[in-house]
């Protein structure tokens, strides 16, 4: 190998490695400073960490479960693929729970998350749900690794990535006060964004699934239309006015980067059977988008629902929302995580093992 090759295989590894050292210091920031480092509010409880978050976990469950169905469906992915495959989706799952942890803003509220053991709260259910397909996914994969997978975790892997979504959803829907999420969508709409997920990484790894990523990014497209119009022709002001603040007004610019960036141009590329990498980037990009704005919107309604007559209106209904540098660096960090556990285990891992 020349010394150039090397170099050239080397940089993925540095570069991540040096995203990830910049994501830590931007997380011992937010813990000496606190959490008004980042674009956080009263308002917005929630920001680009979270919608990140959930993108990651979709994607990776999404081909988790892929994973799991192969096991029955050979022609889904053979074993060389499957391996590569939750070689991508267990450190991305590990890394979407490092990255809520960091977003709880210190250690001790994830302290008290873990020994709280409140079941009757979904965001301690999902907690655990996350955990459970995080170490299914290890698991898996450690299975791969030696050749001894079987239909049985292949079930377990399946059955875990759809419910960890589906808490995921439920989680949102369950919040009453906000129509938007309490809406029967809000779990569709996340199990939708899985299977789009996991396909488009499916298609990256294995291109003759092309096709099935096609249907993804069409049944992702028929979701979000279905919620855009629903909201657009609500009988109430308040949710017109909140369907209108989304595709016109402060959430516009994630609502259409999403529609054009993750499903329009990902259309493109796959119908023309080209760069399914660059399609699947683009992918990702747009249901963390759509993640967003669905976030966002849903956080203000309680704001607008209060304020949509009167001299507050107007500040409800525009209000911006722009992640800061912390915020980024912070979640940047936890993406380069996954992508350097990747390259490891790849080249480090299964590399030695075939």
């Amino acid at each position: 190998m020349s010394a150039e090759s090397t170099k050239q295989n080397r940089a993925p590894f540095i570069a991540s490695a040096v995203v990830v050292c910049i994501g830590l210091a931007a997380w011992i920031v937010q813990m000496v400073q606190g959490l008004q480092v980042t674009s956080l509010s009263n308002v917005y409880i929630w920001g680009f960490s979270v919608a990140v978050f959930y993108a990651m976990m979709a994607c990776a469950a999404g081909l988790m479960a892929l994973c799991g169905f192969s096991e029955f469906k050979g022609s889904v992915m053979d074993a060389s693929e499957r391996k590569l495959a939750m070689a991508l989706a267990a450190p991305t799952m590990a890394a979407a729970g490092i990255l809520i942890i960091l977003d709880l803003g210190n250690p001790g509220a994830f302290l008290n998350l873990i020994t709280s053991l409140n079941l009757t709260s979904f965001t301690v259910l999902d907690f655990w749900a996350v955990l459970l397909s995080i170490i299914v996914g290890i698991v898996y994969l450690s299975m791969l690794a030696k050749g001894t997978s079987n239909k049985t975790i292949g079930a377990i892997a399946m059955v875990v990535s759809v419910l960890v979504i589906a808490v995921e959803g439920i989680m949102m829907a369950n919040n009453t006060s906000h129509s938007l999420w309490a809406s029967g969508m809000s779990v569709t709409s996340f199990l939708v964004a899985a299977f789009t997920g996991g396909t488009a990484l499916l298609a990256a790894i294995a291109p003759r699934h092309r096709n099935l990523f096609i249907a993804g990014l069409i049944a992702m497209a028929a979701v979000v239309l279905a919620e855009t119009l629903t909201g657009l022709i609500s009988g109430t002001d308040l949710a017109r006015n909140l369907m209108l603040a989304i595709v016109a007004g402060p959430y516009a610019p994630y609502f259409w980067i999403g529609i054009i960036v993750g499903i329009a141009i990902p259309l493109y590329l796959a119908a023309k059977g080209k760069n399914l990498i660059a399609a699947a980037v683009c992918t990702v990009a747009g249901i963390i988008c759509e993640k967003l704005w669905f976030i966002l919107a849903g956080e203000a309604e309680v704001g607008l629902a209060y304020h949509h007559i009167g001299p507050d209106a107007e500040f409800y209904s525009t209000m911006l929302y722009i992640p800061s540098a912390v915020e980024l660096c912070i979640t940047a960090g936890s993406i380069a995580l996954a992508v350097l556990a990747f390259l490891v285990i790849r080249d480090k891992v299964l590399a030695k093992s075939e």
